[in-house]
């Protein structure tokens, strides 16, 4: 992390959770990379300056896009990817890609620890504020046009999605093939005319698919 205070913050964070989890601390750009590769850690905490370096493991044969079956040389899933985001960039998600969100102007440990709880069990990290001030954006902002209508089925998946569920976990949760659930997911893609998962979530917010008790659910 660019920023010293920040970075010493995190750290004192991270220290400070319960006993189990394991941390590294890299010292430049360089050394994330090699140690991203070399302990194929659950997750990377990034800040949005630095999430470029995300497609560079990733360009490098490393880790993968976030939400890809890629990993660590191949055999490991993918770490999940939390982002630390400044205020003024909650309105821009779906250009900031990943699996999970914290406010920088509103870190805490507990944060951190719900955070890194939501990842573990395949959730989307998202805080409730960052939810709402979404909505708030909504409200004021004009209507987010979209393909076509979502299919009860769509509208299912959009659930799991919000809450960061993977292909696999979506299929089970819907008793269905990874490969369907992989269909169904593309299918509401289209719809909402979204790139990626990120995107996708947060259009849906905008379009008032997704409402604020979906929201609190899935931070709590």
């Amino acid at each position: 992390m660019e920023d010293q205070i920040l970075r010493l913050g995190v750290q004192a964070i991270m220290s400070g959770l319960a006993t189990g989890v394991e941390t590294y601390f890299a010292a430049n750009e360089f050394d994330f990379i090699g140690k991203v590769r070399e302990h194929a850690p659950d997750v990377a905490v990034l800040t949005a300056a630095n999430r470029r370096l995300w497609t560079v493991v990733g360009d490098a044969g490393g880790v993968g896009e976030t939400g890809s079956a890629g990993g660590v040389g191949g055999e490991n899933p993918s770490p999940r990817l939390l982002l630390v985001i400044e205020q003024h960039q909650t309105g821009d998600l779906a250009g900031l890609p990943a699996d999970g969100y914290l406010i920088r102007q509103d870190l805490s440990a507990a944060g951190m620890a719900r955070a890194l709880d939501q990842l573990a069990a395949g959730e989307m990290a998202i805080p409730v504020e960052l939810g709402r001030s979404l909505i708030q954006q909504a409200a004021a902002a004009a209507p987010v046009k979209r393909r076509g209508a979502l299919t009860s089925r769509e509208n299912e998946t959009l659930v799991l999605l919000v809450r960061g569920l993977s292909n696999k976990q979506i299929g089970r949760r819907l008793l269905i093939s990874e490969h369907g659930a992989k269909r169904l997911v593309s299918s509401v893609l289209l719809k909402l005319d979204a790139t990626n998962r990120t995107s996708a979530v947060v259009k849906a917010i905008r379009m008032g698919l997704v409402d604020e008790a979906t929201l609190a659910d899935t931070a709590n």
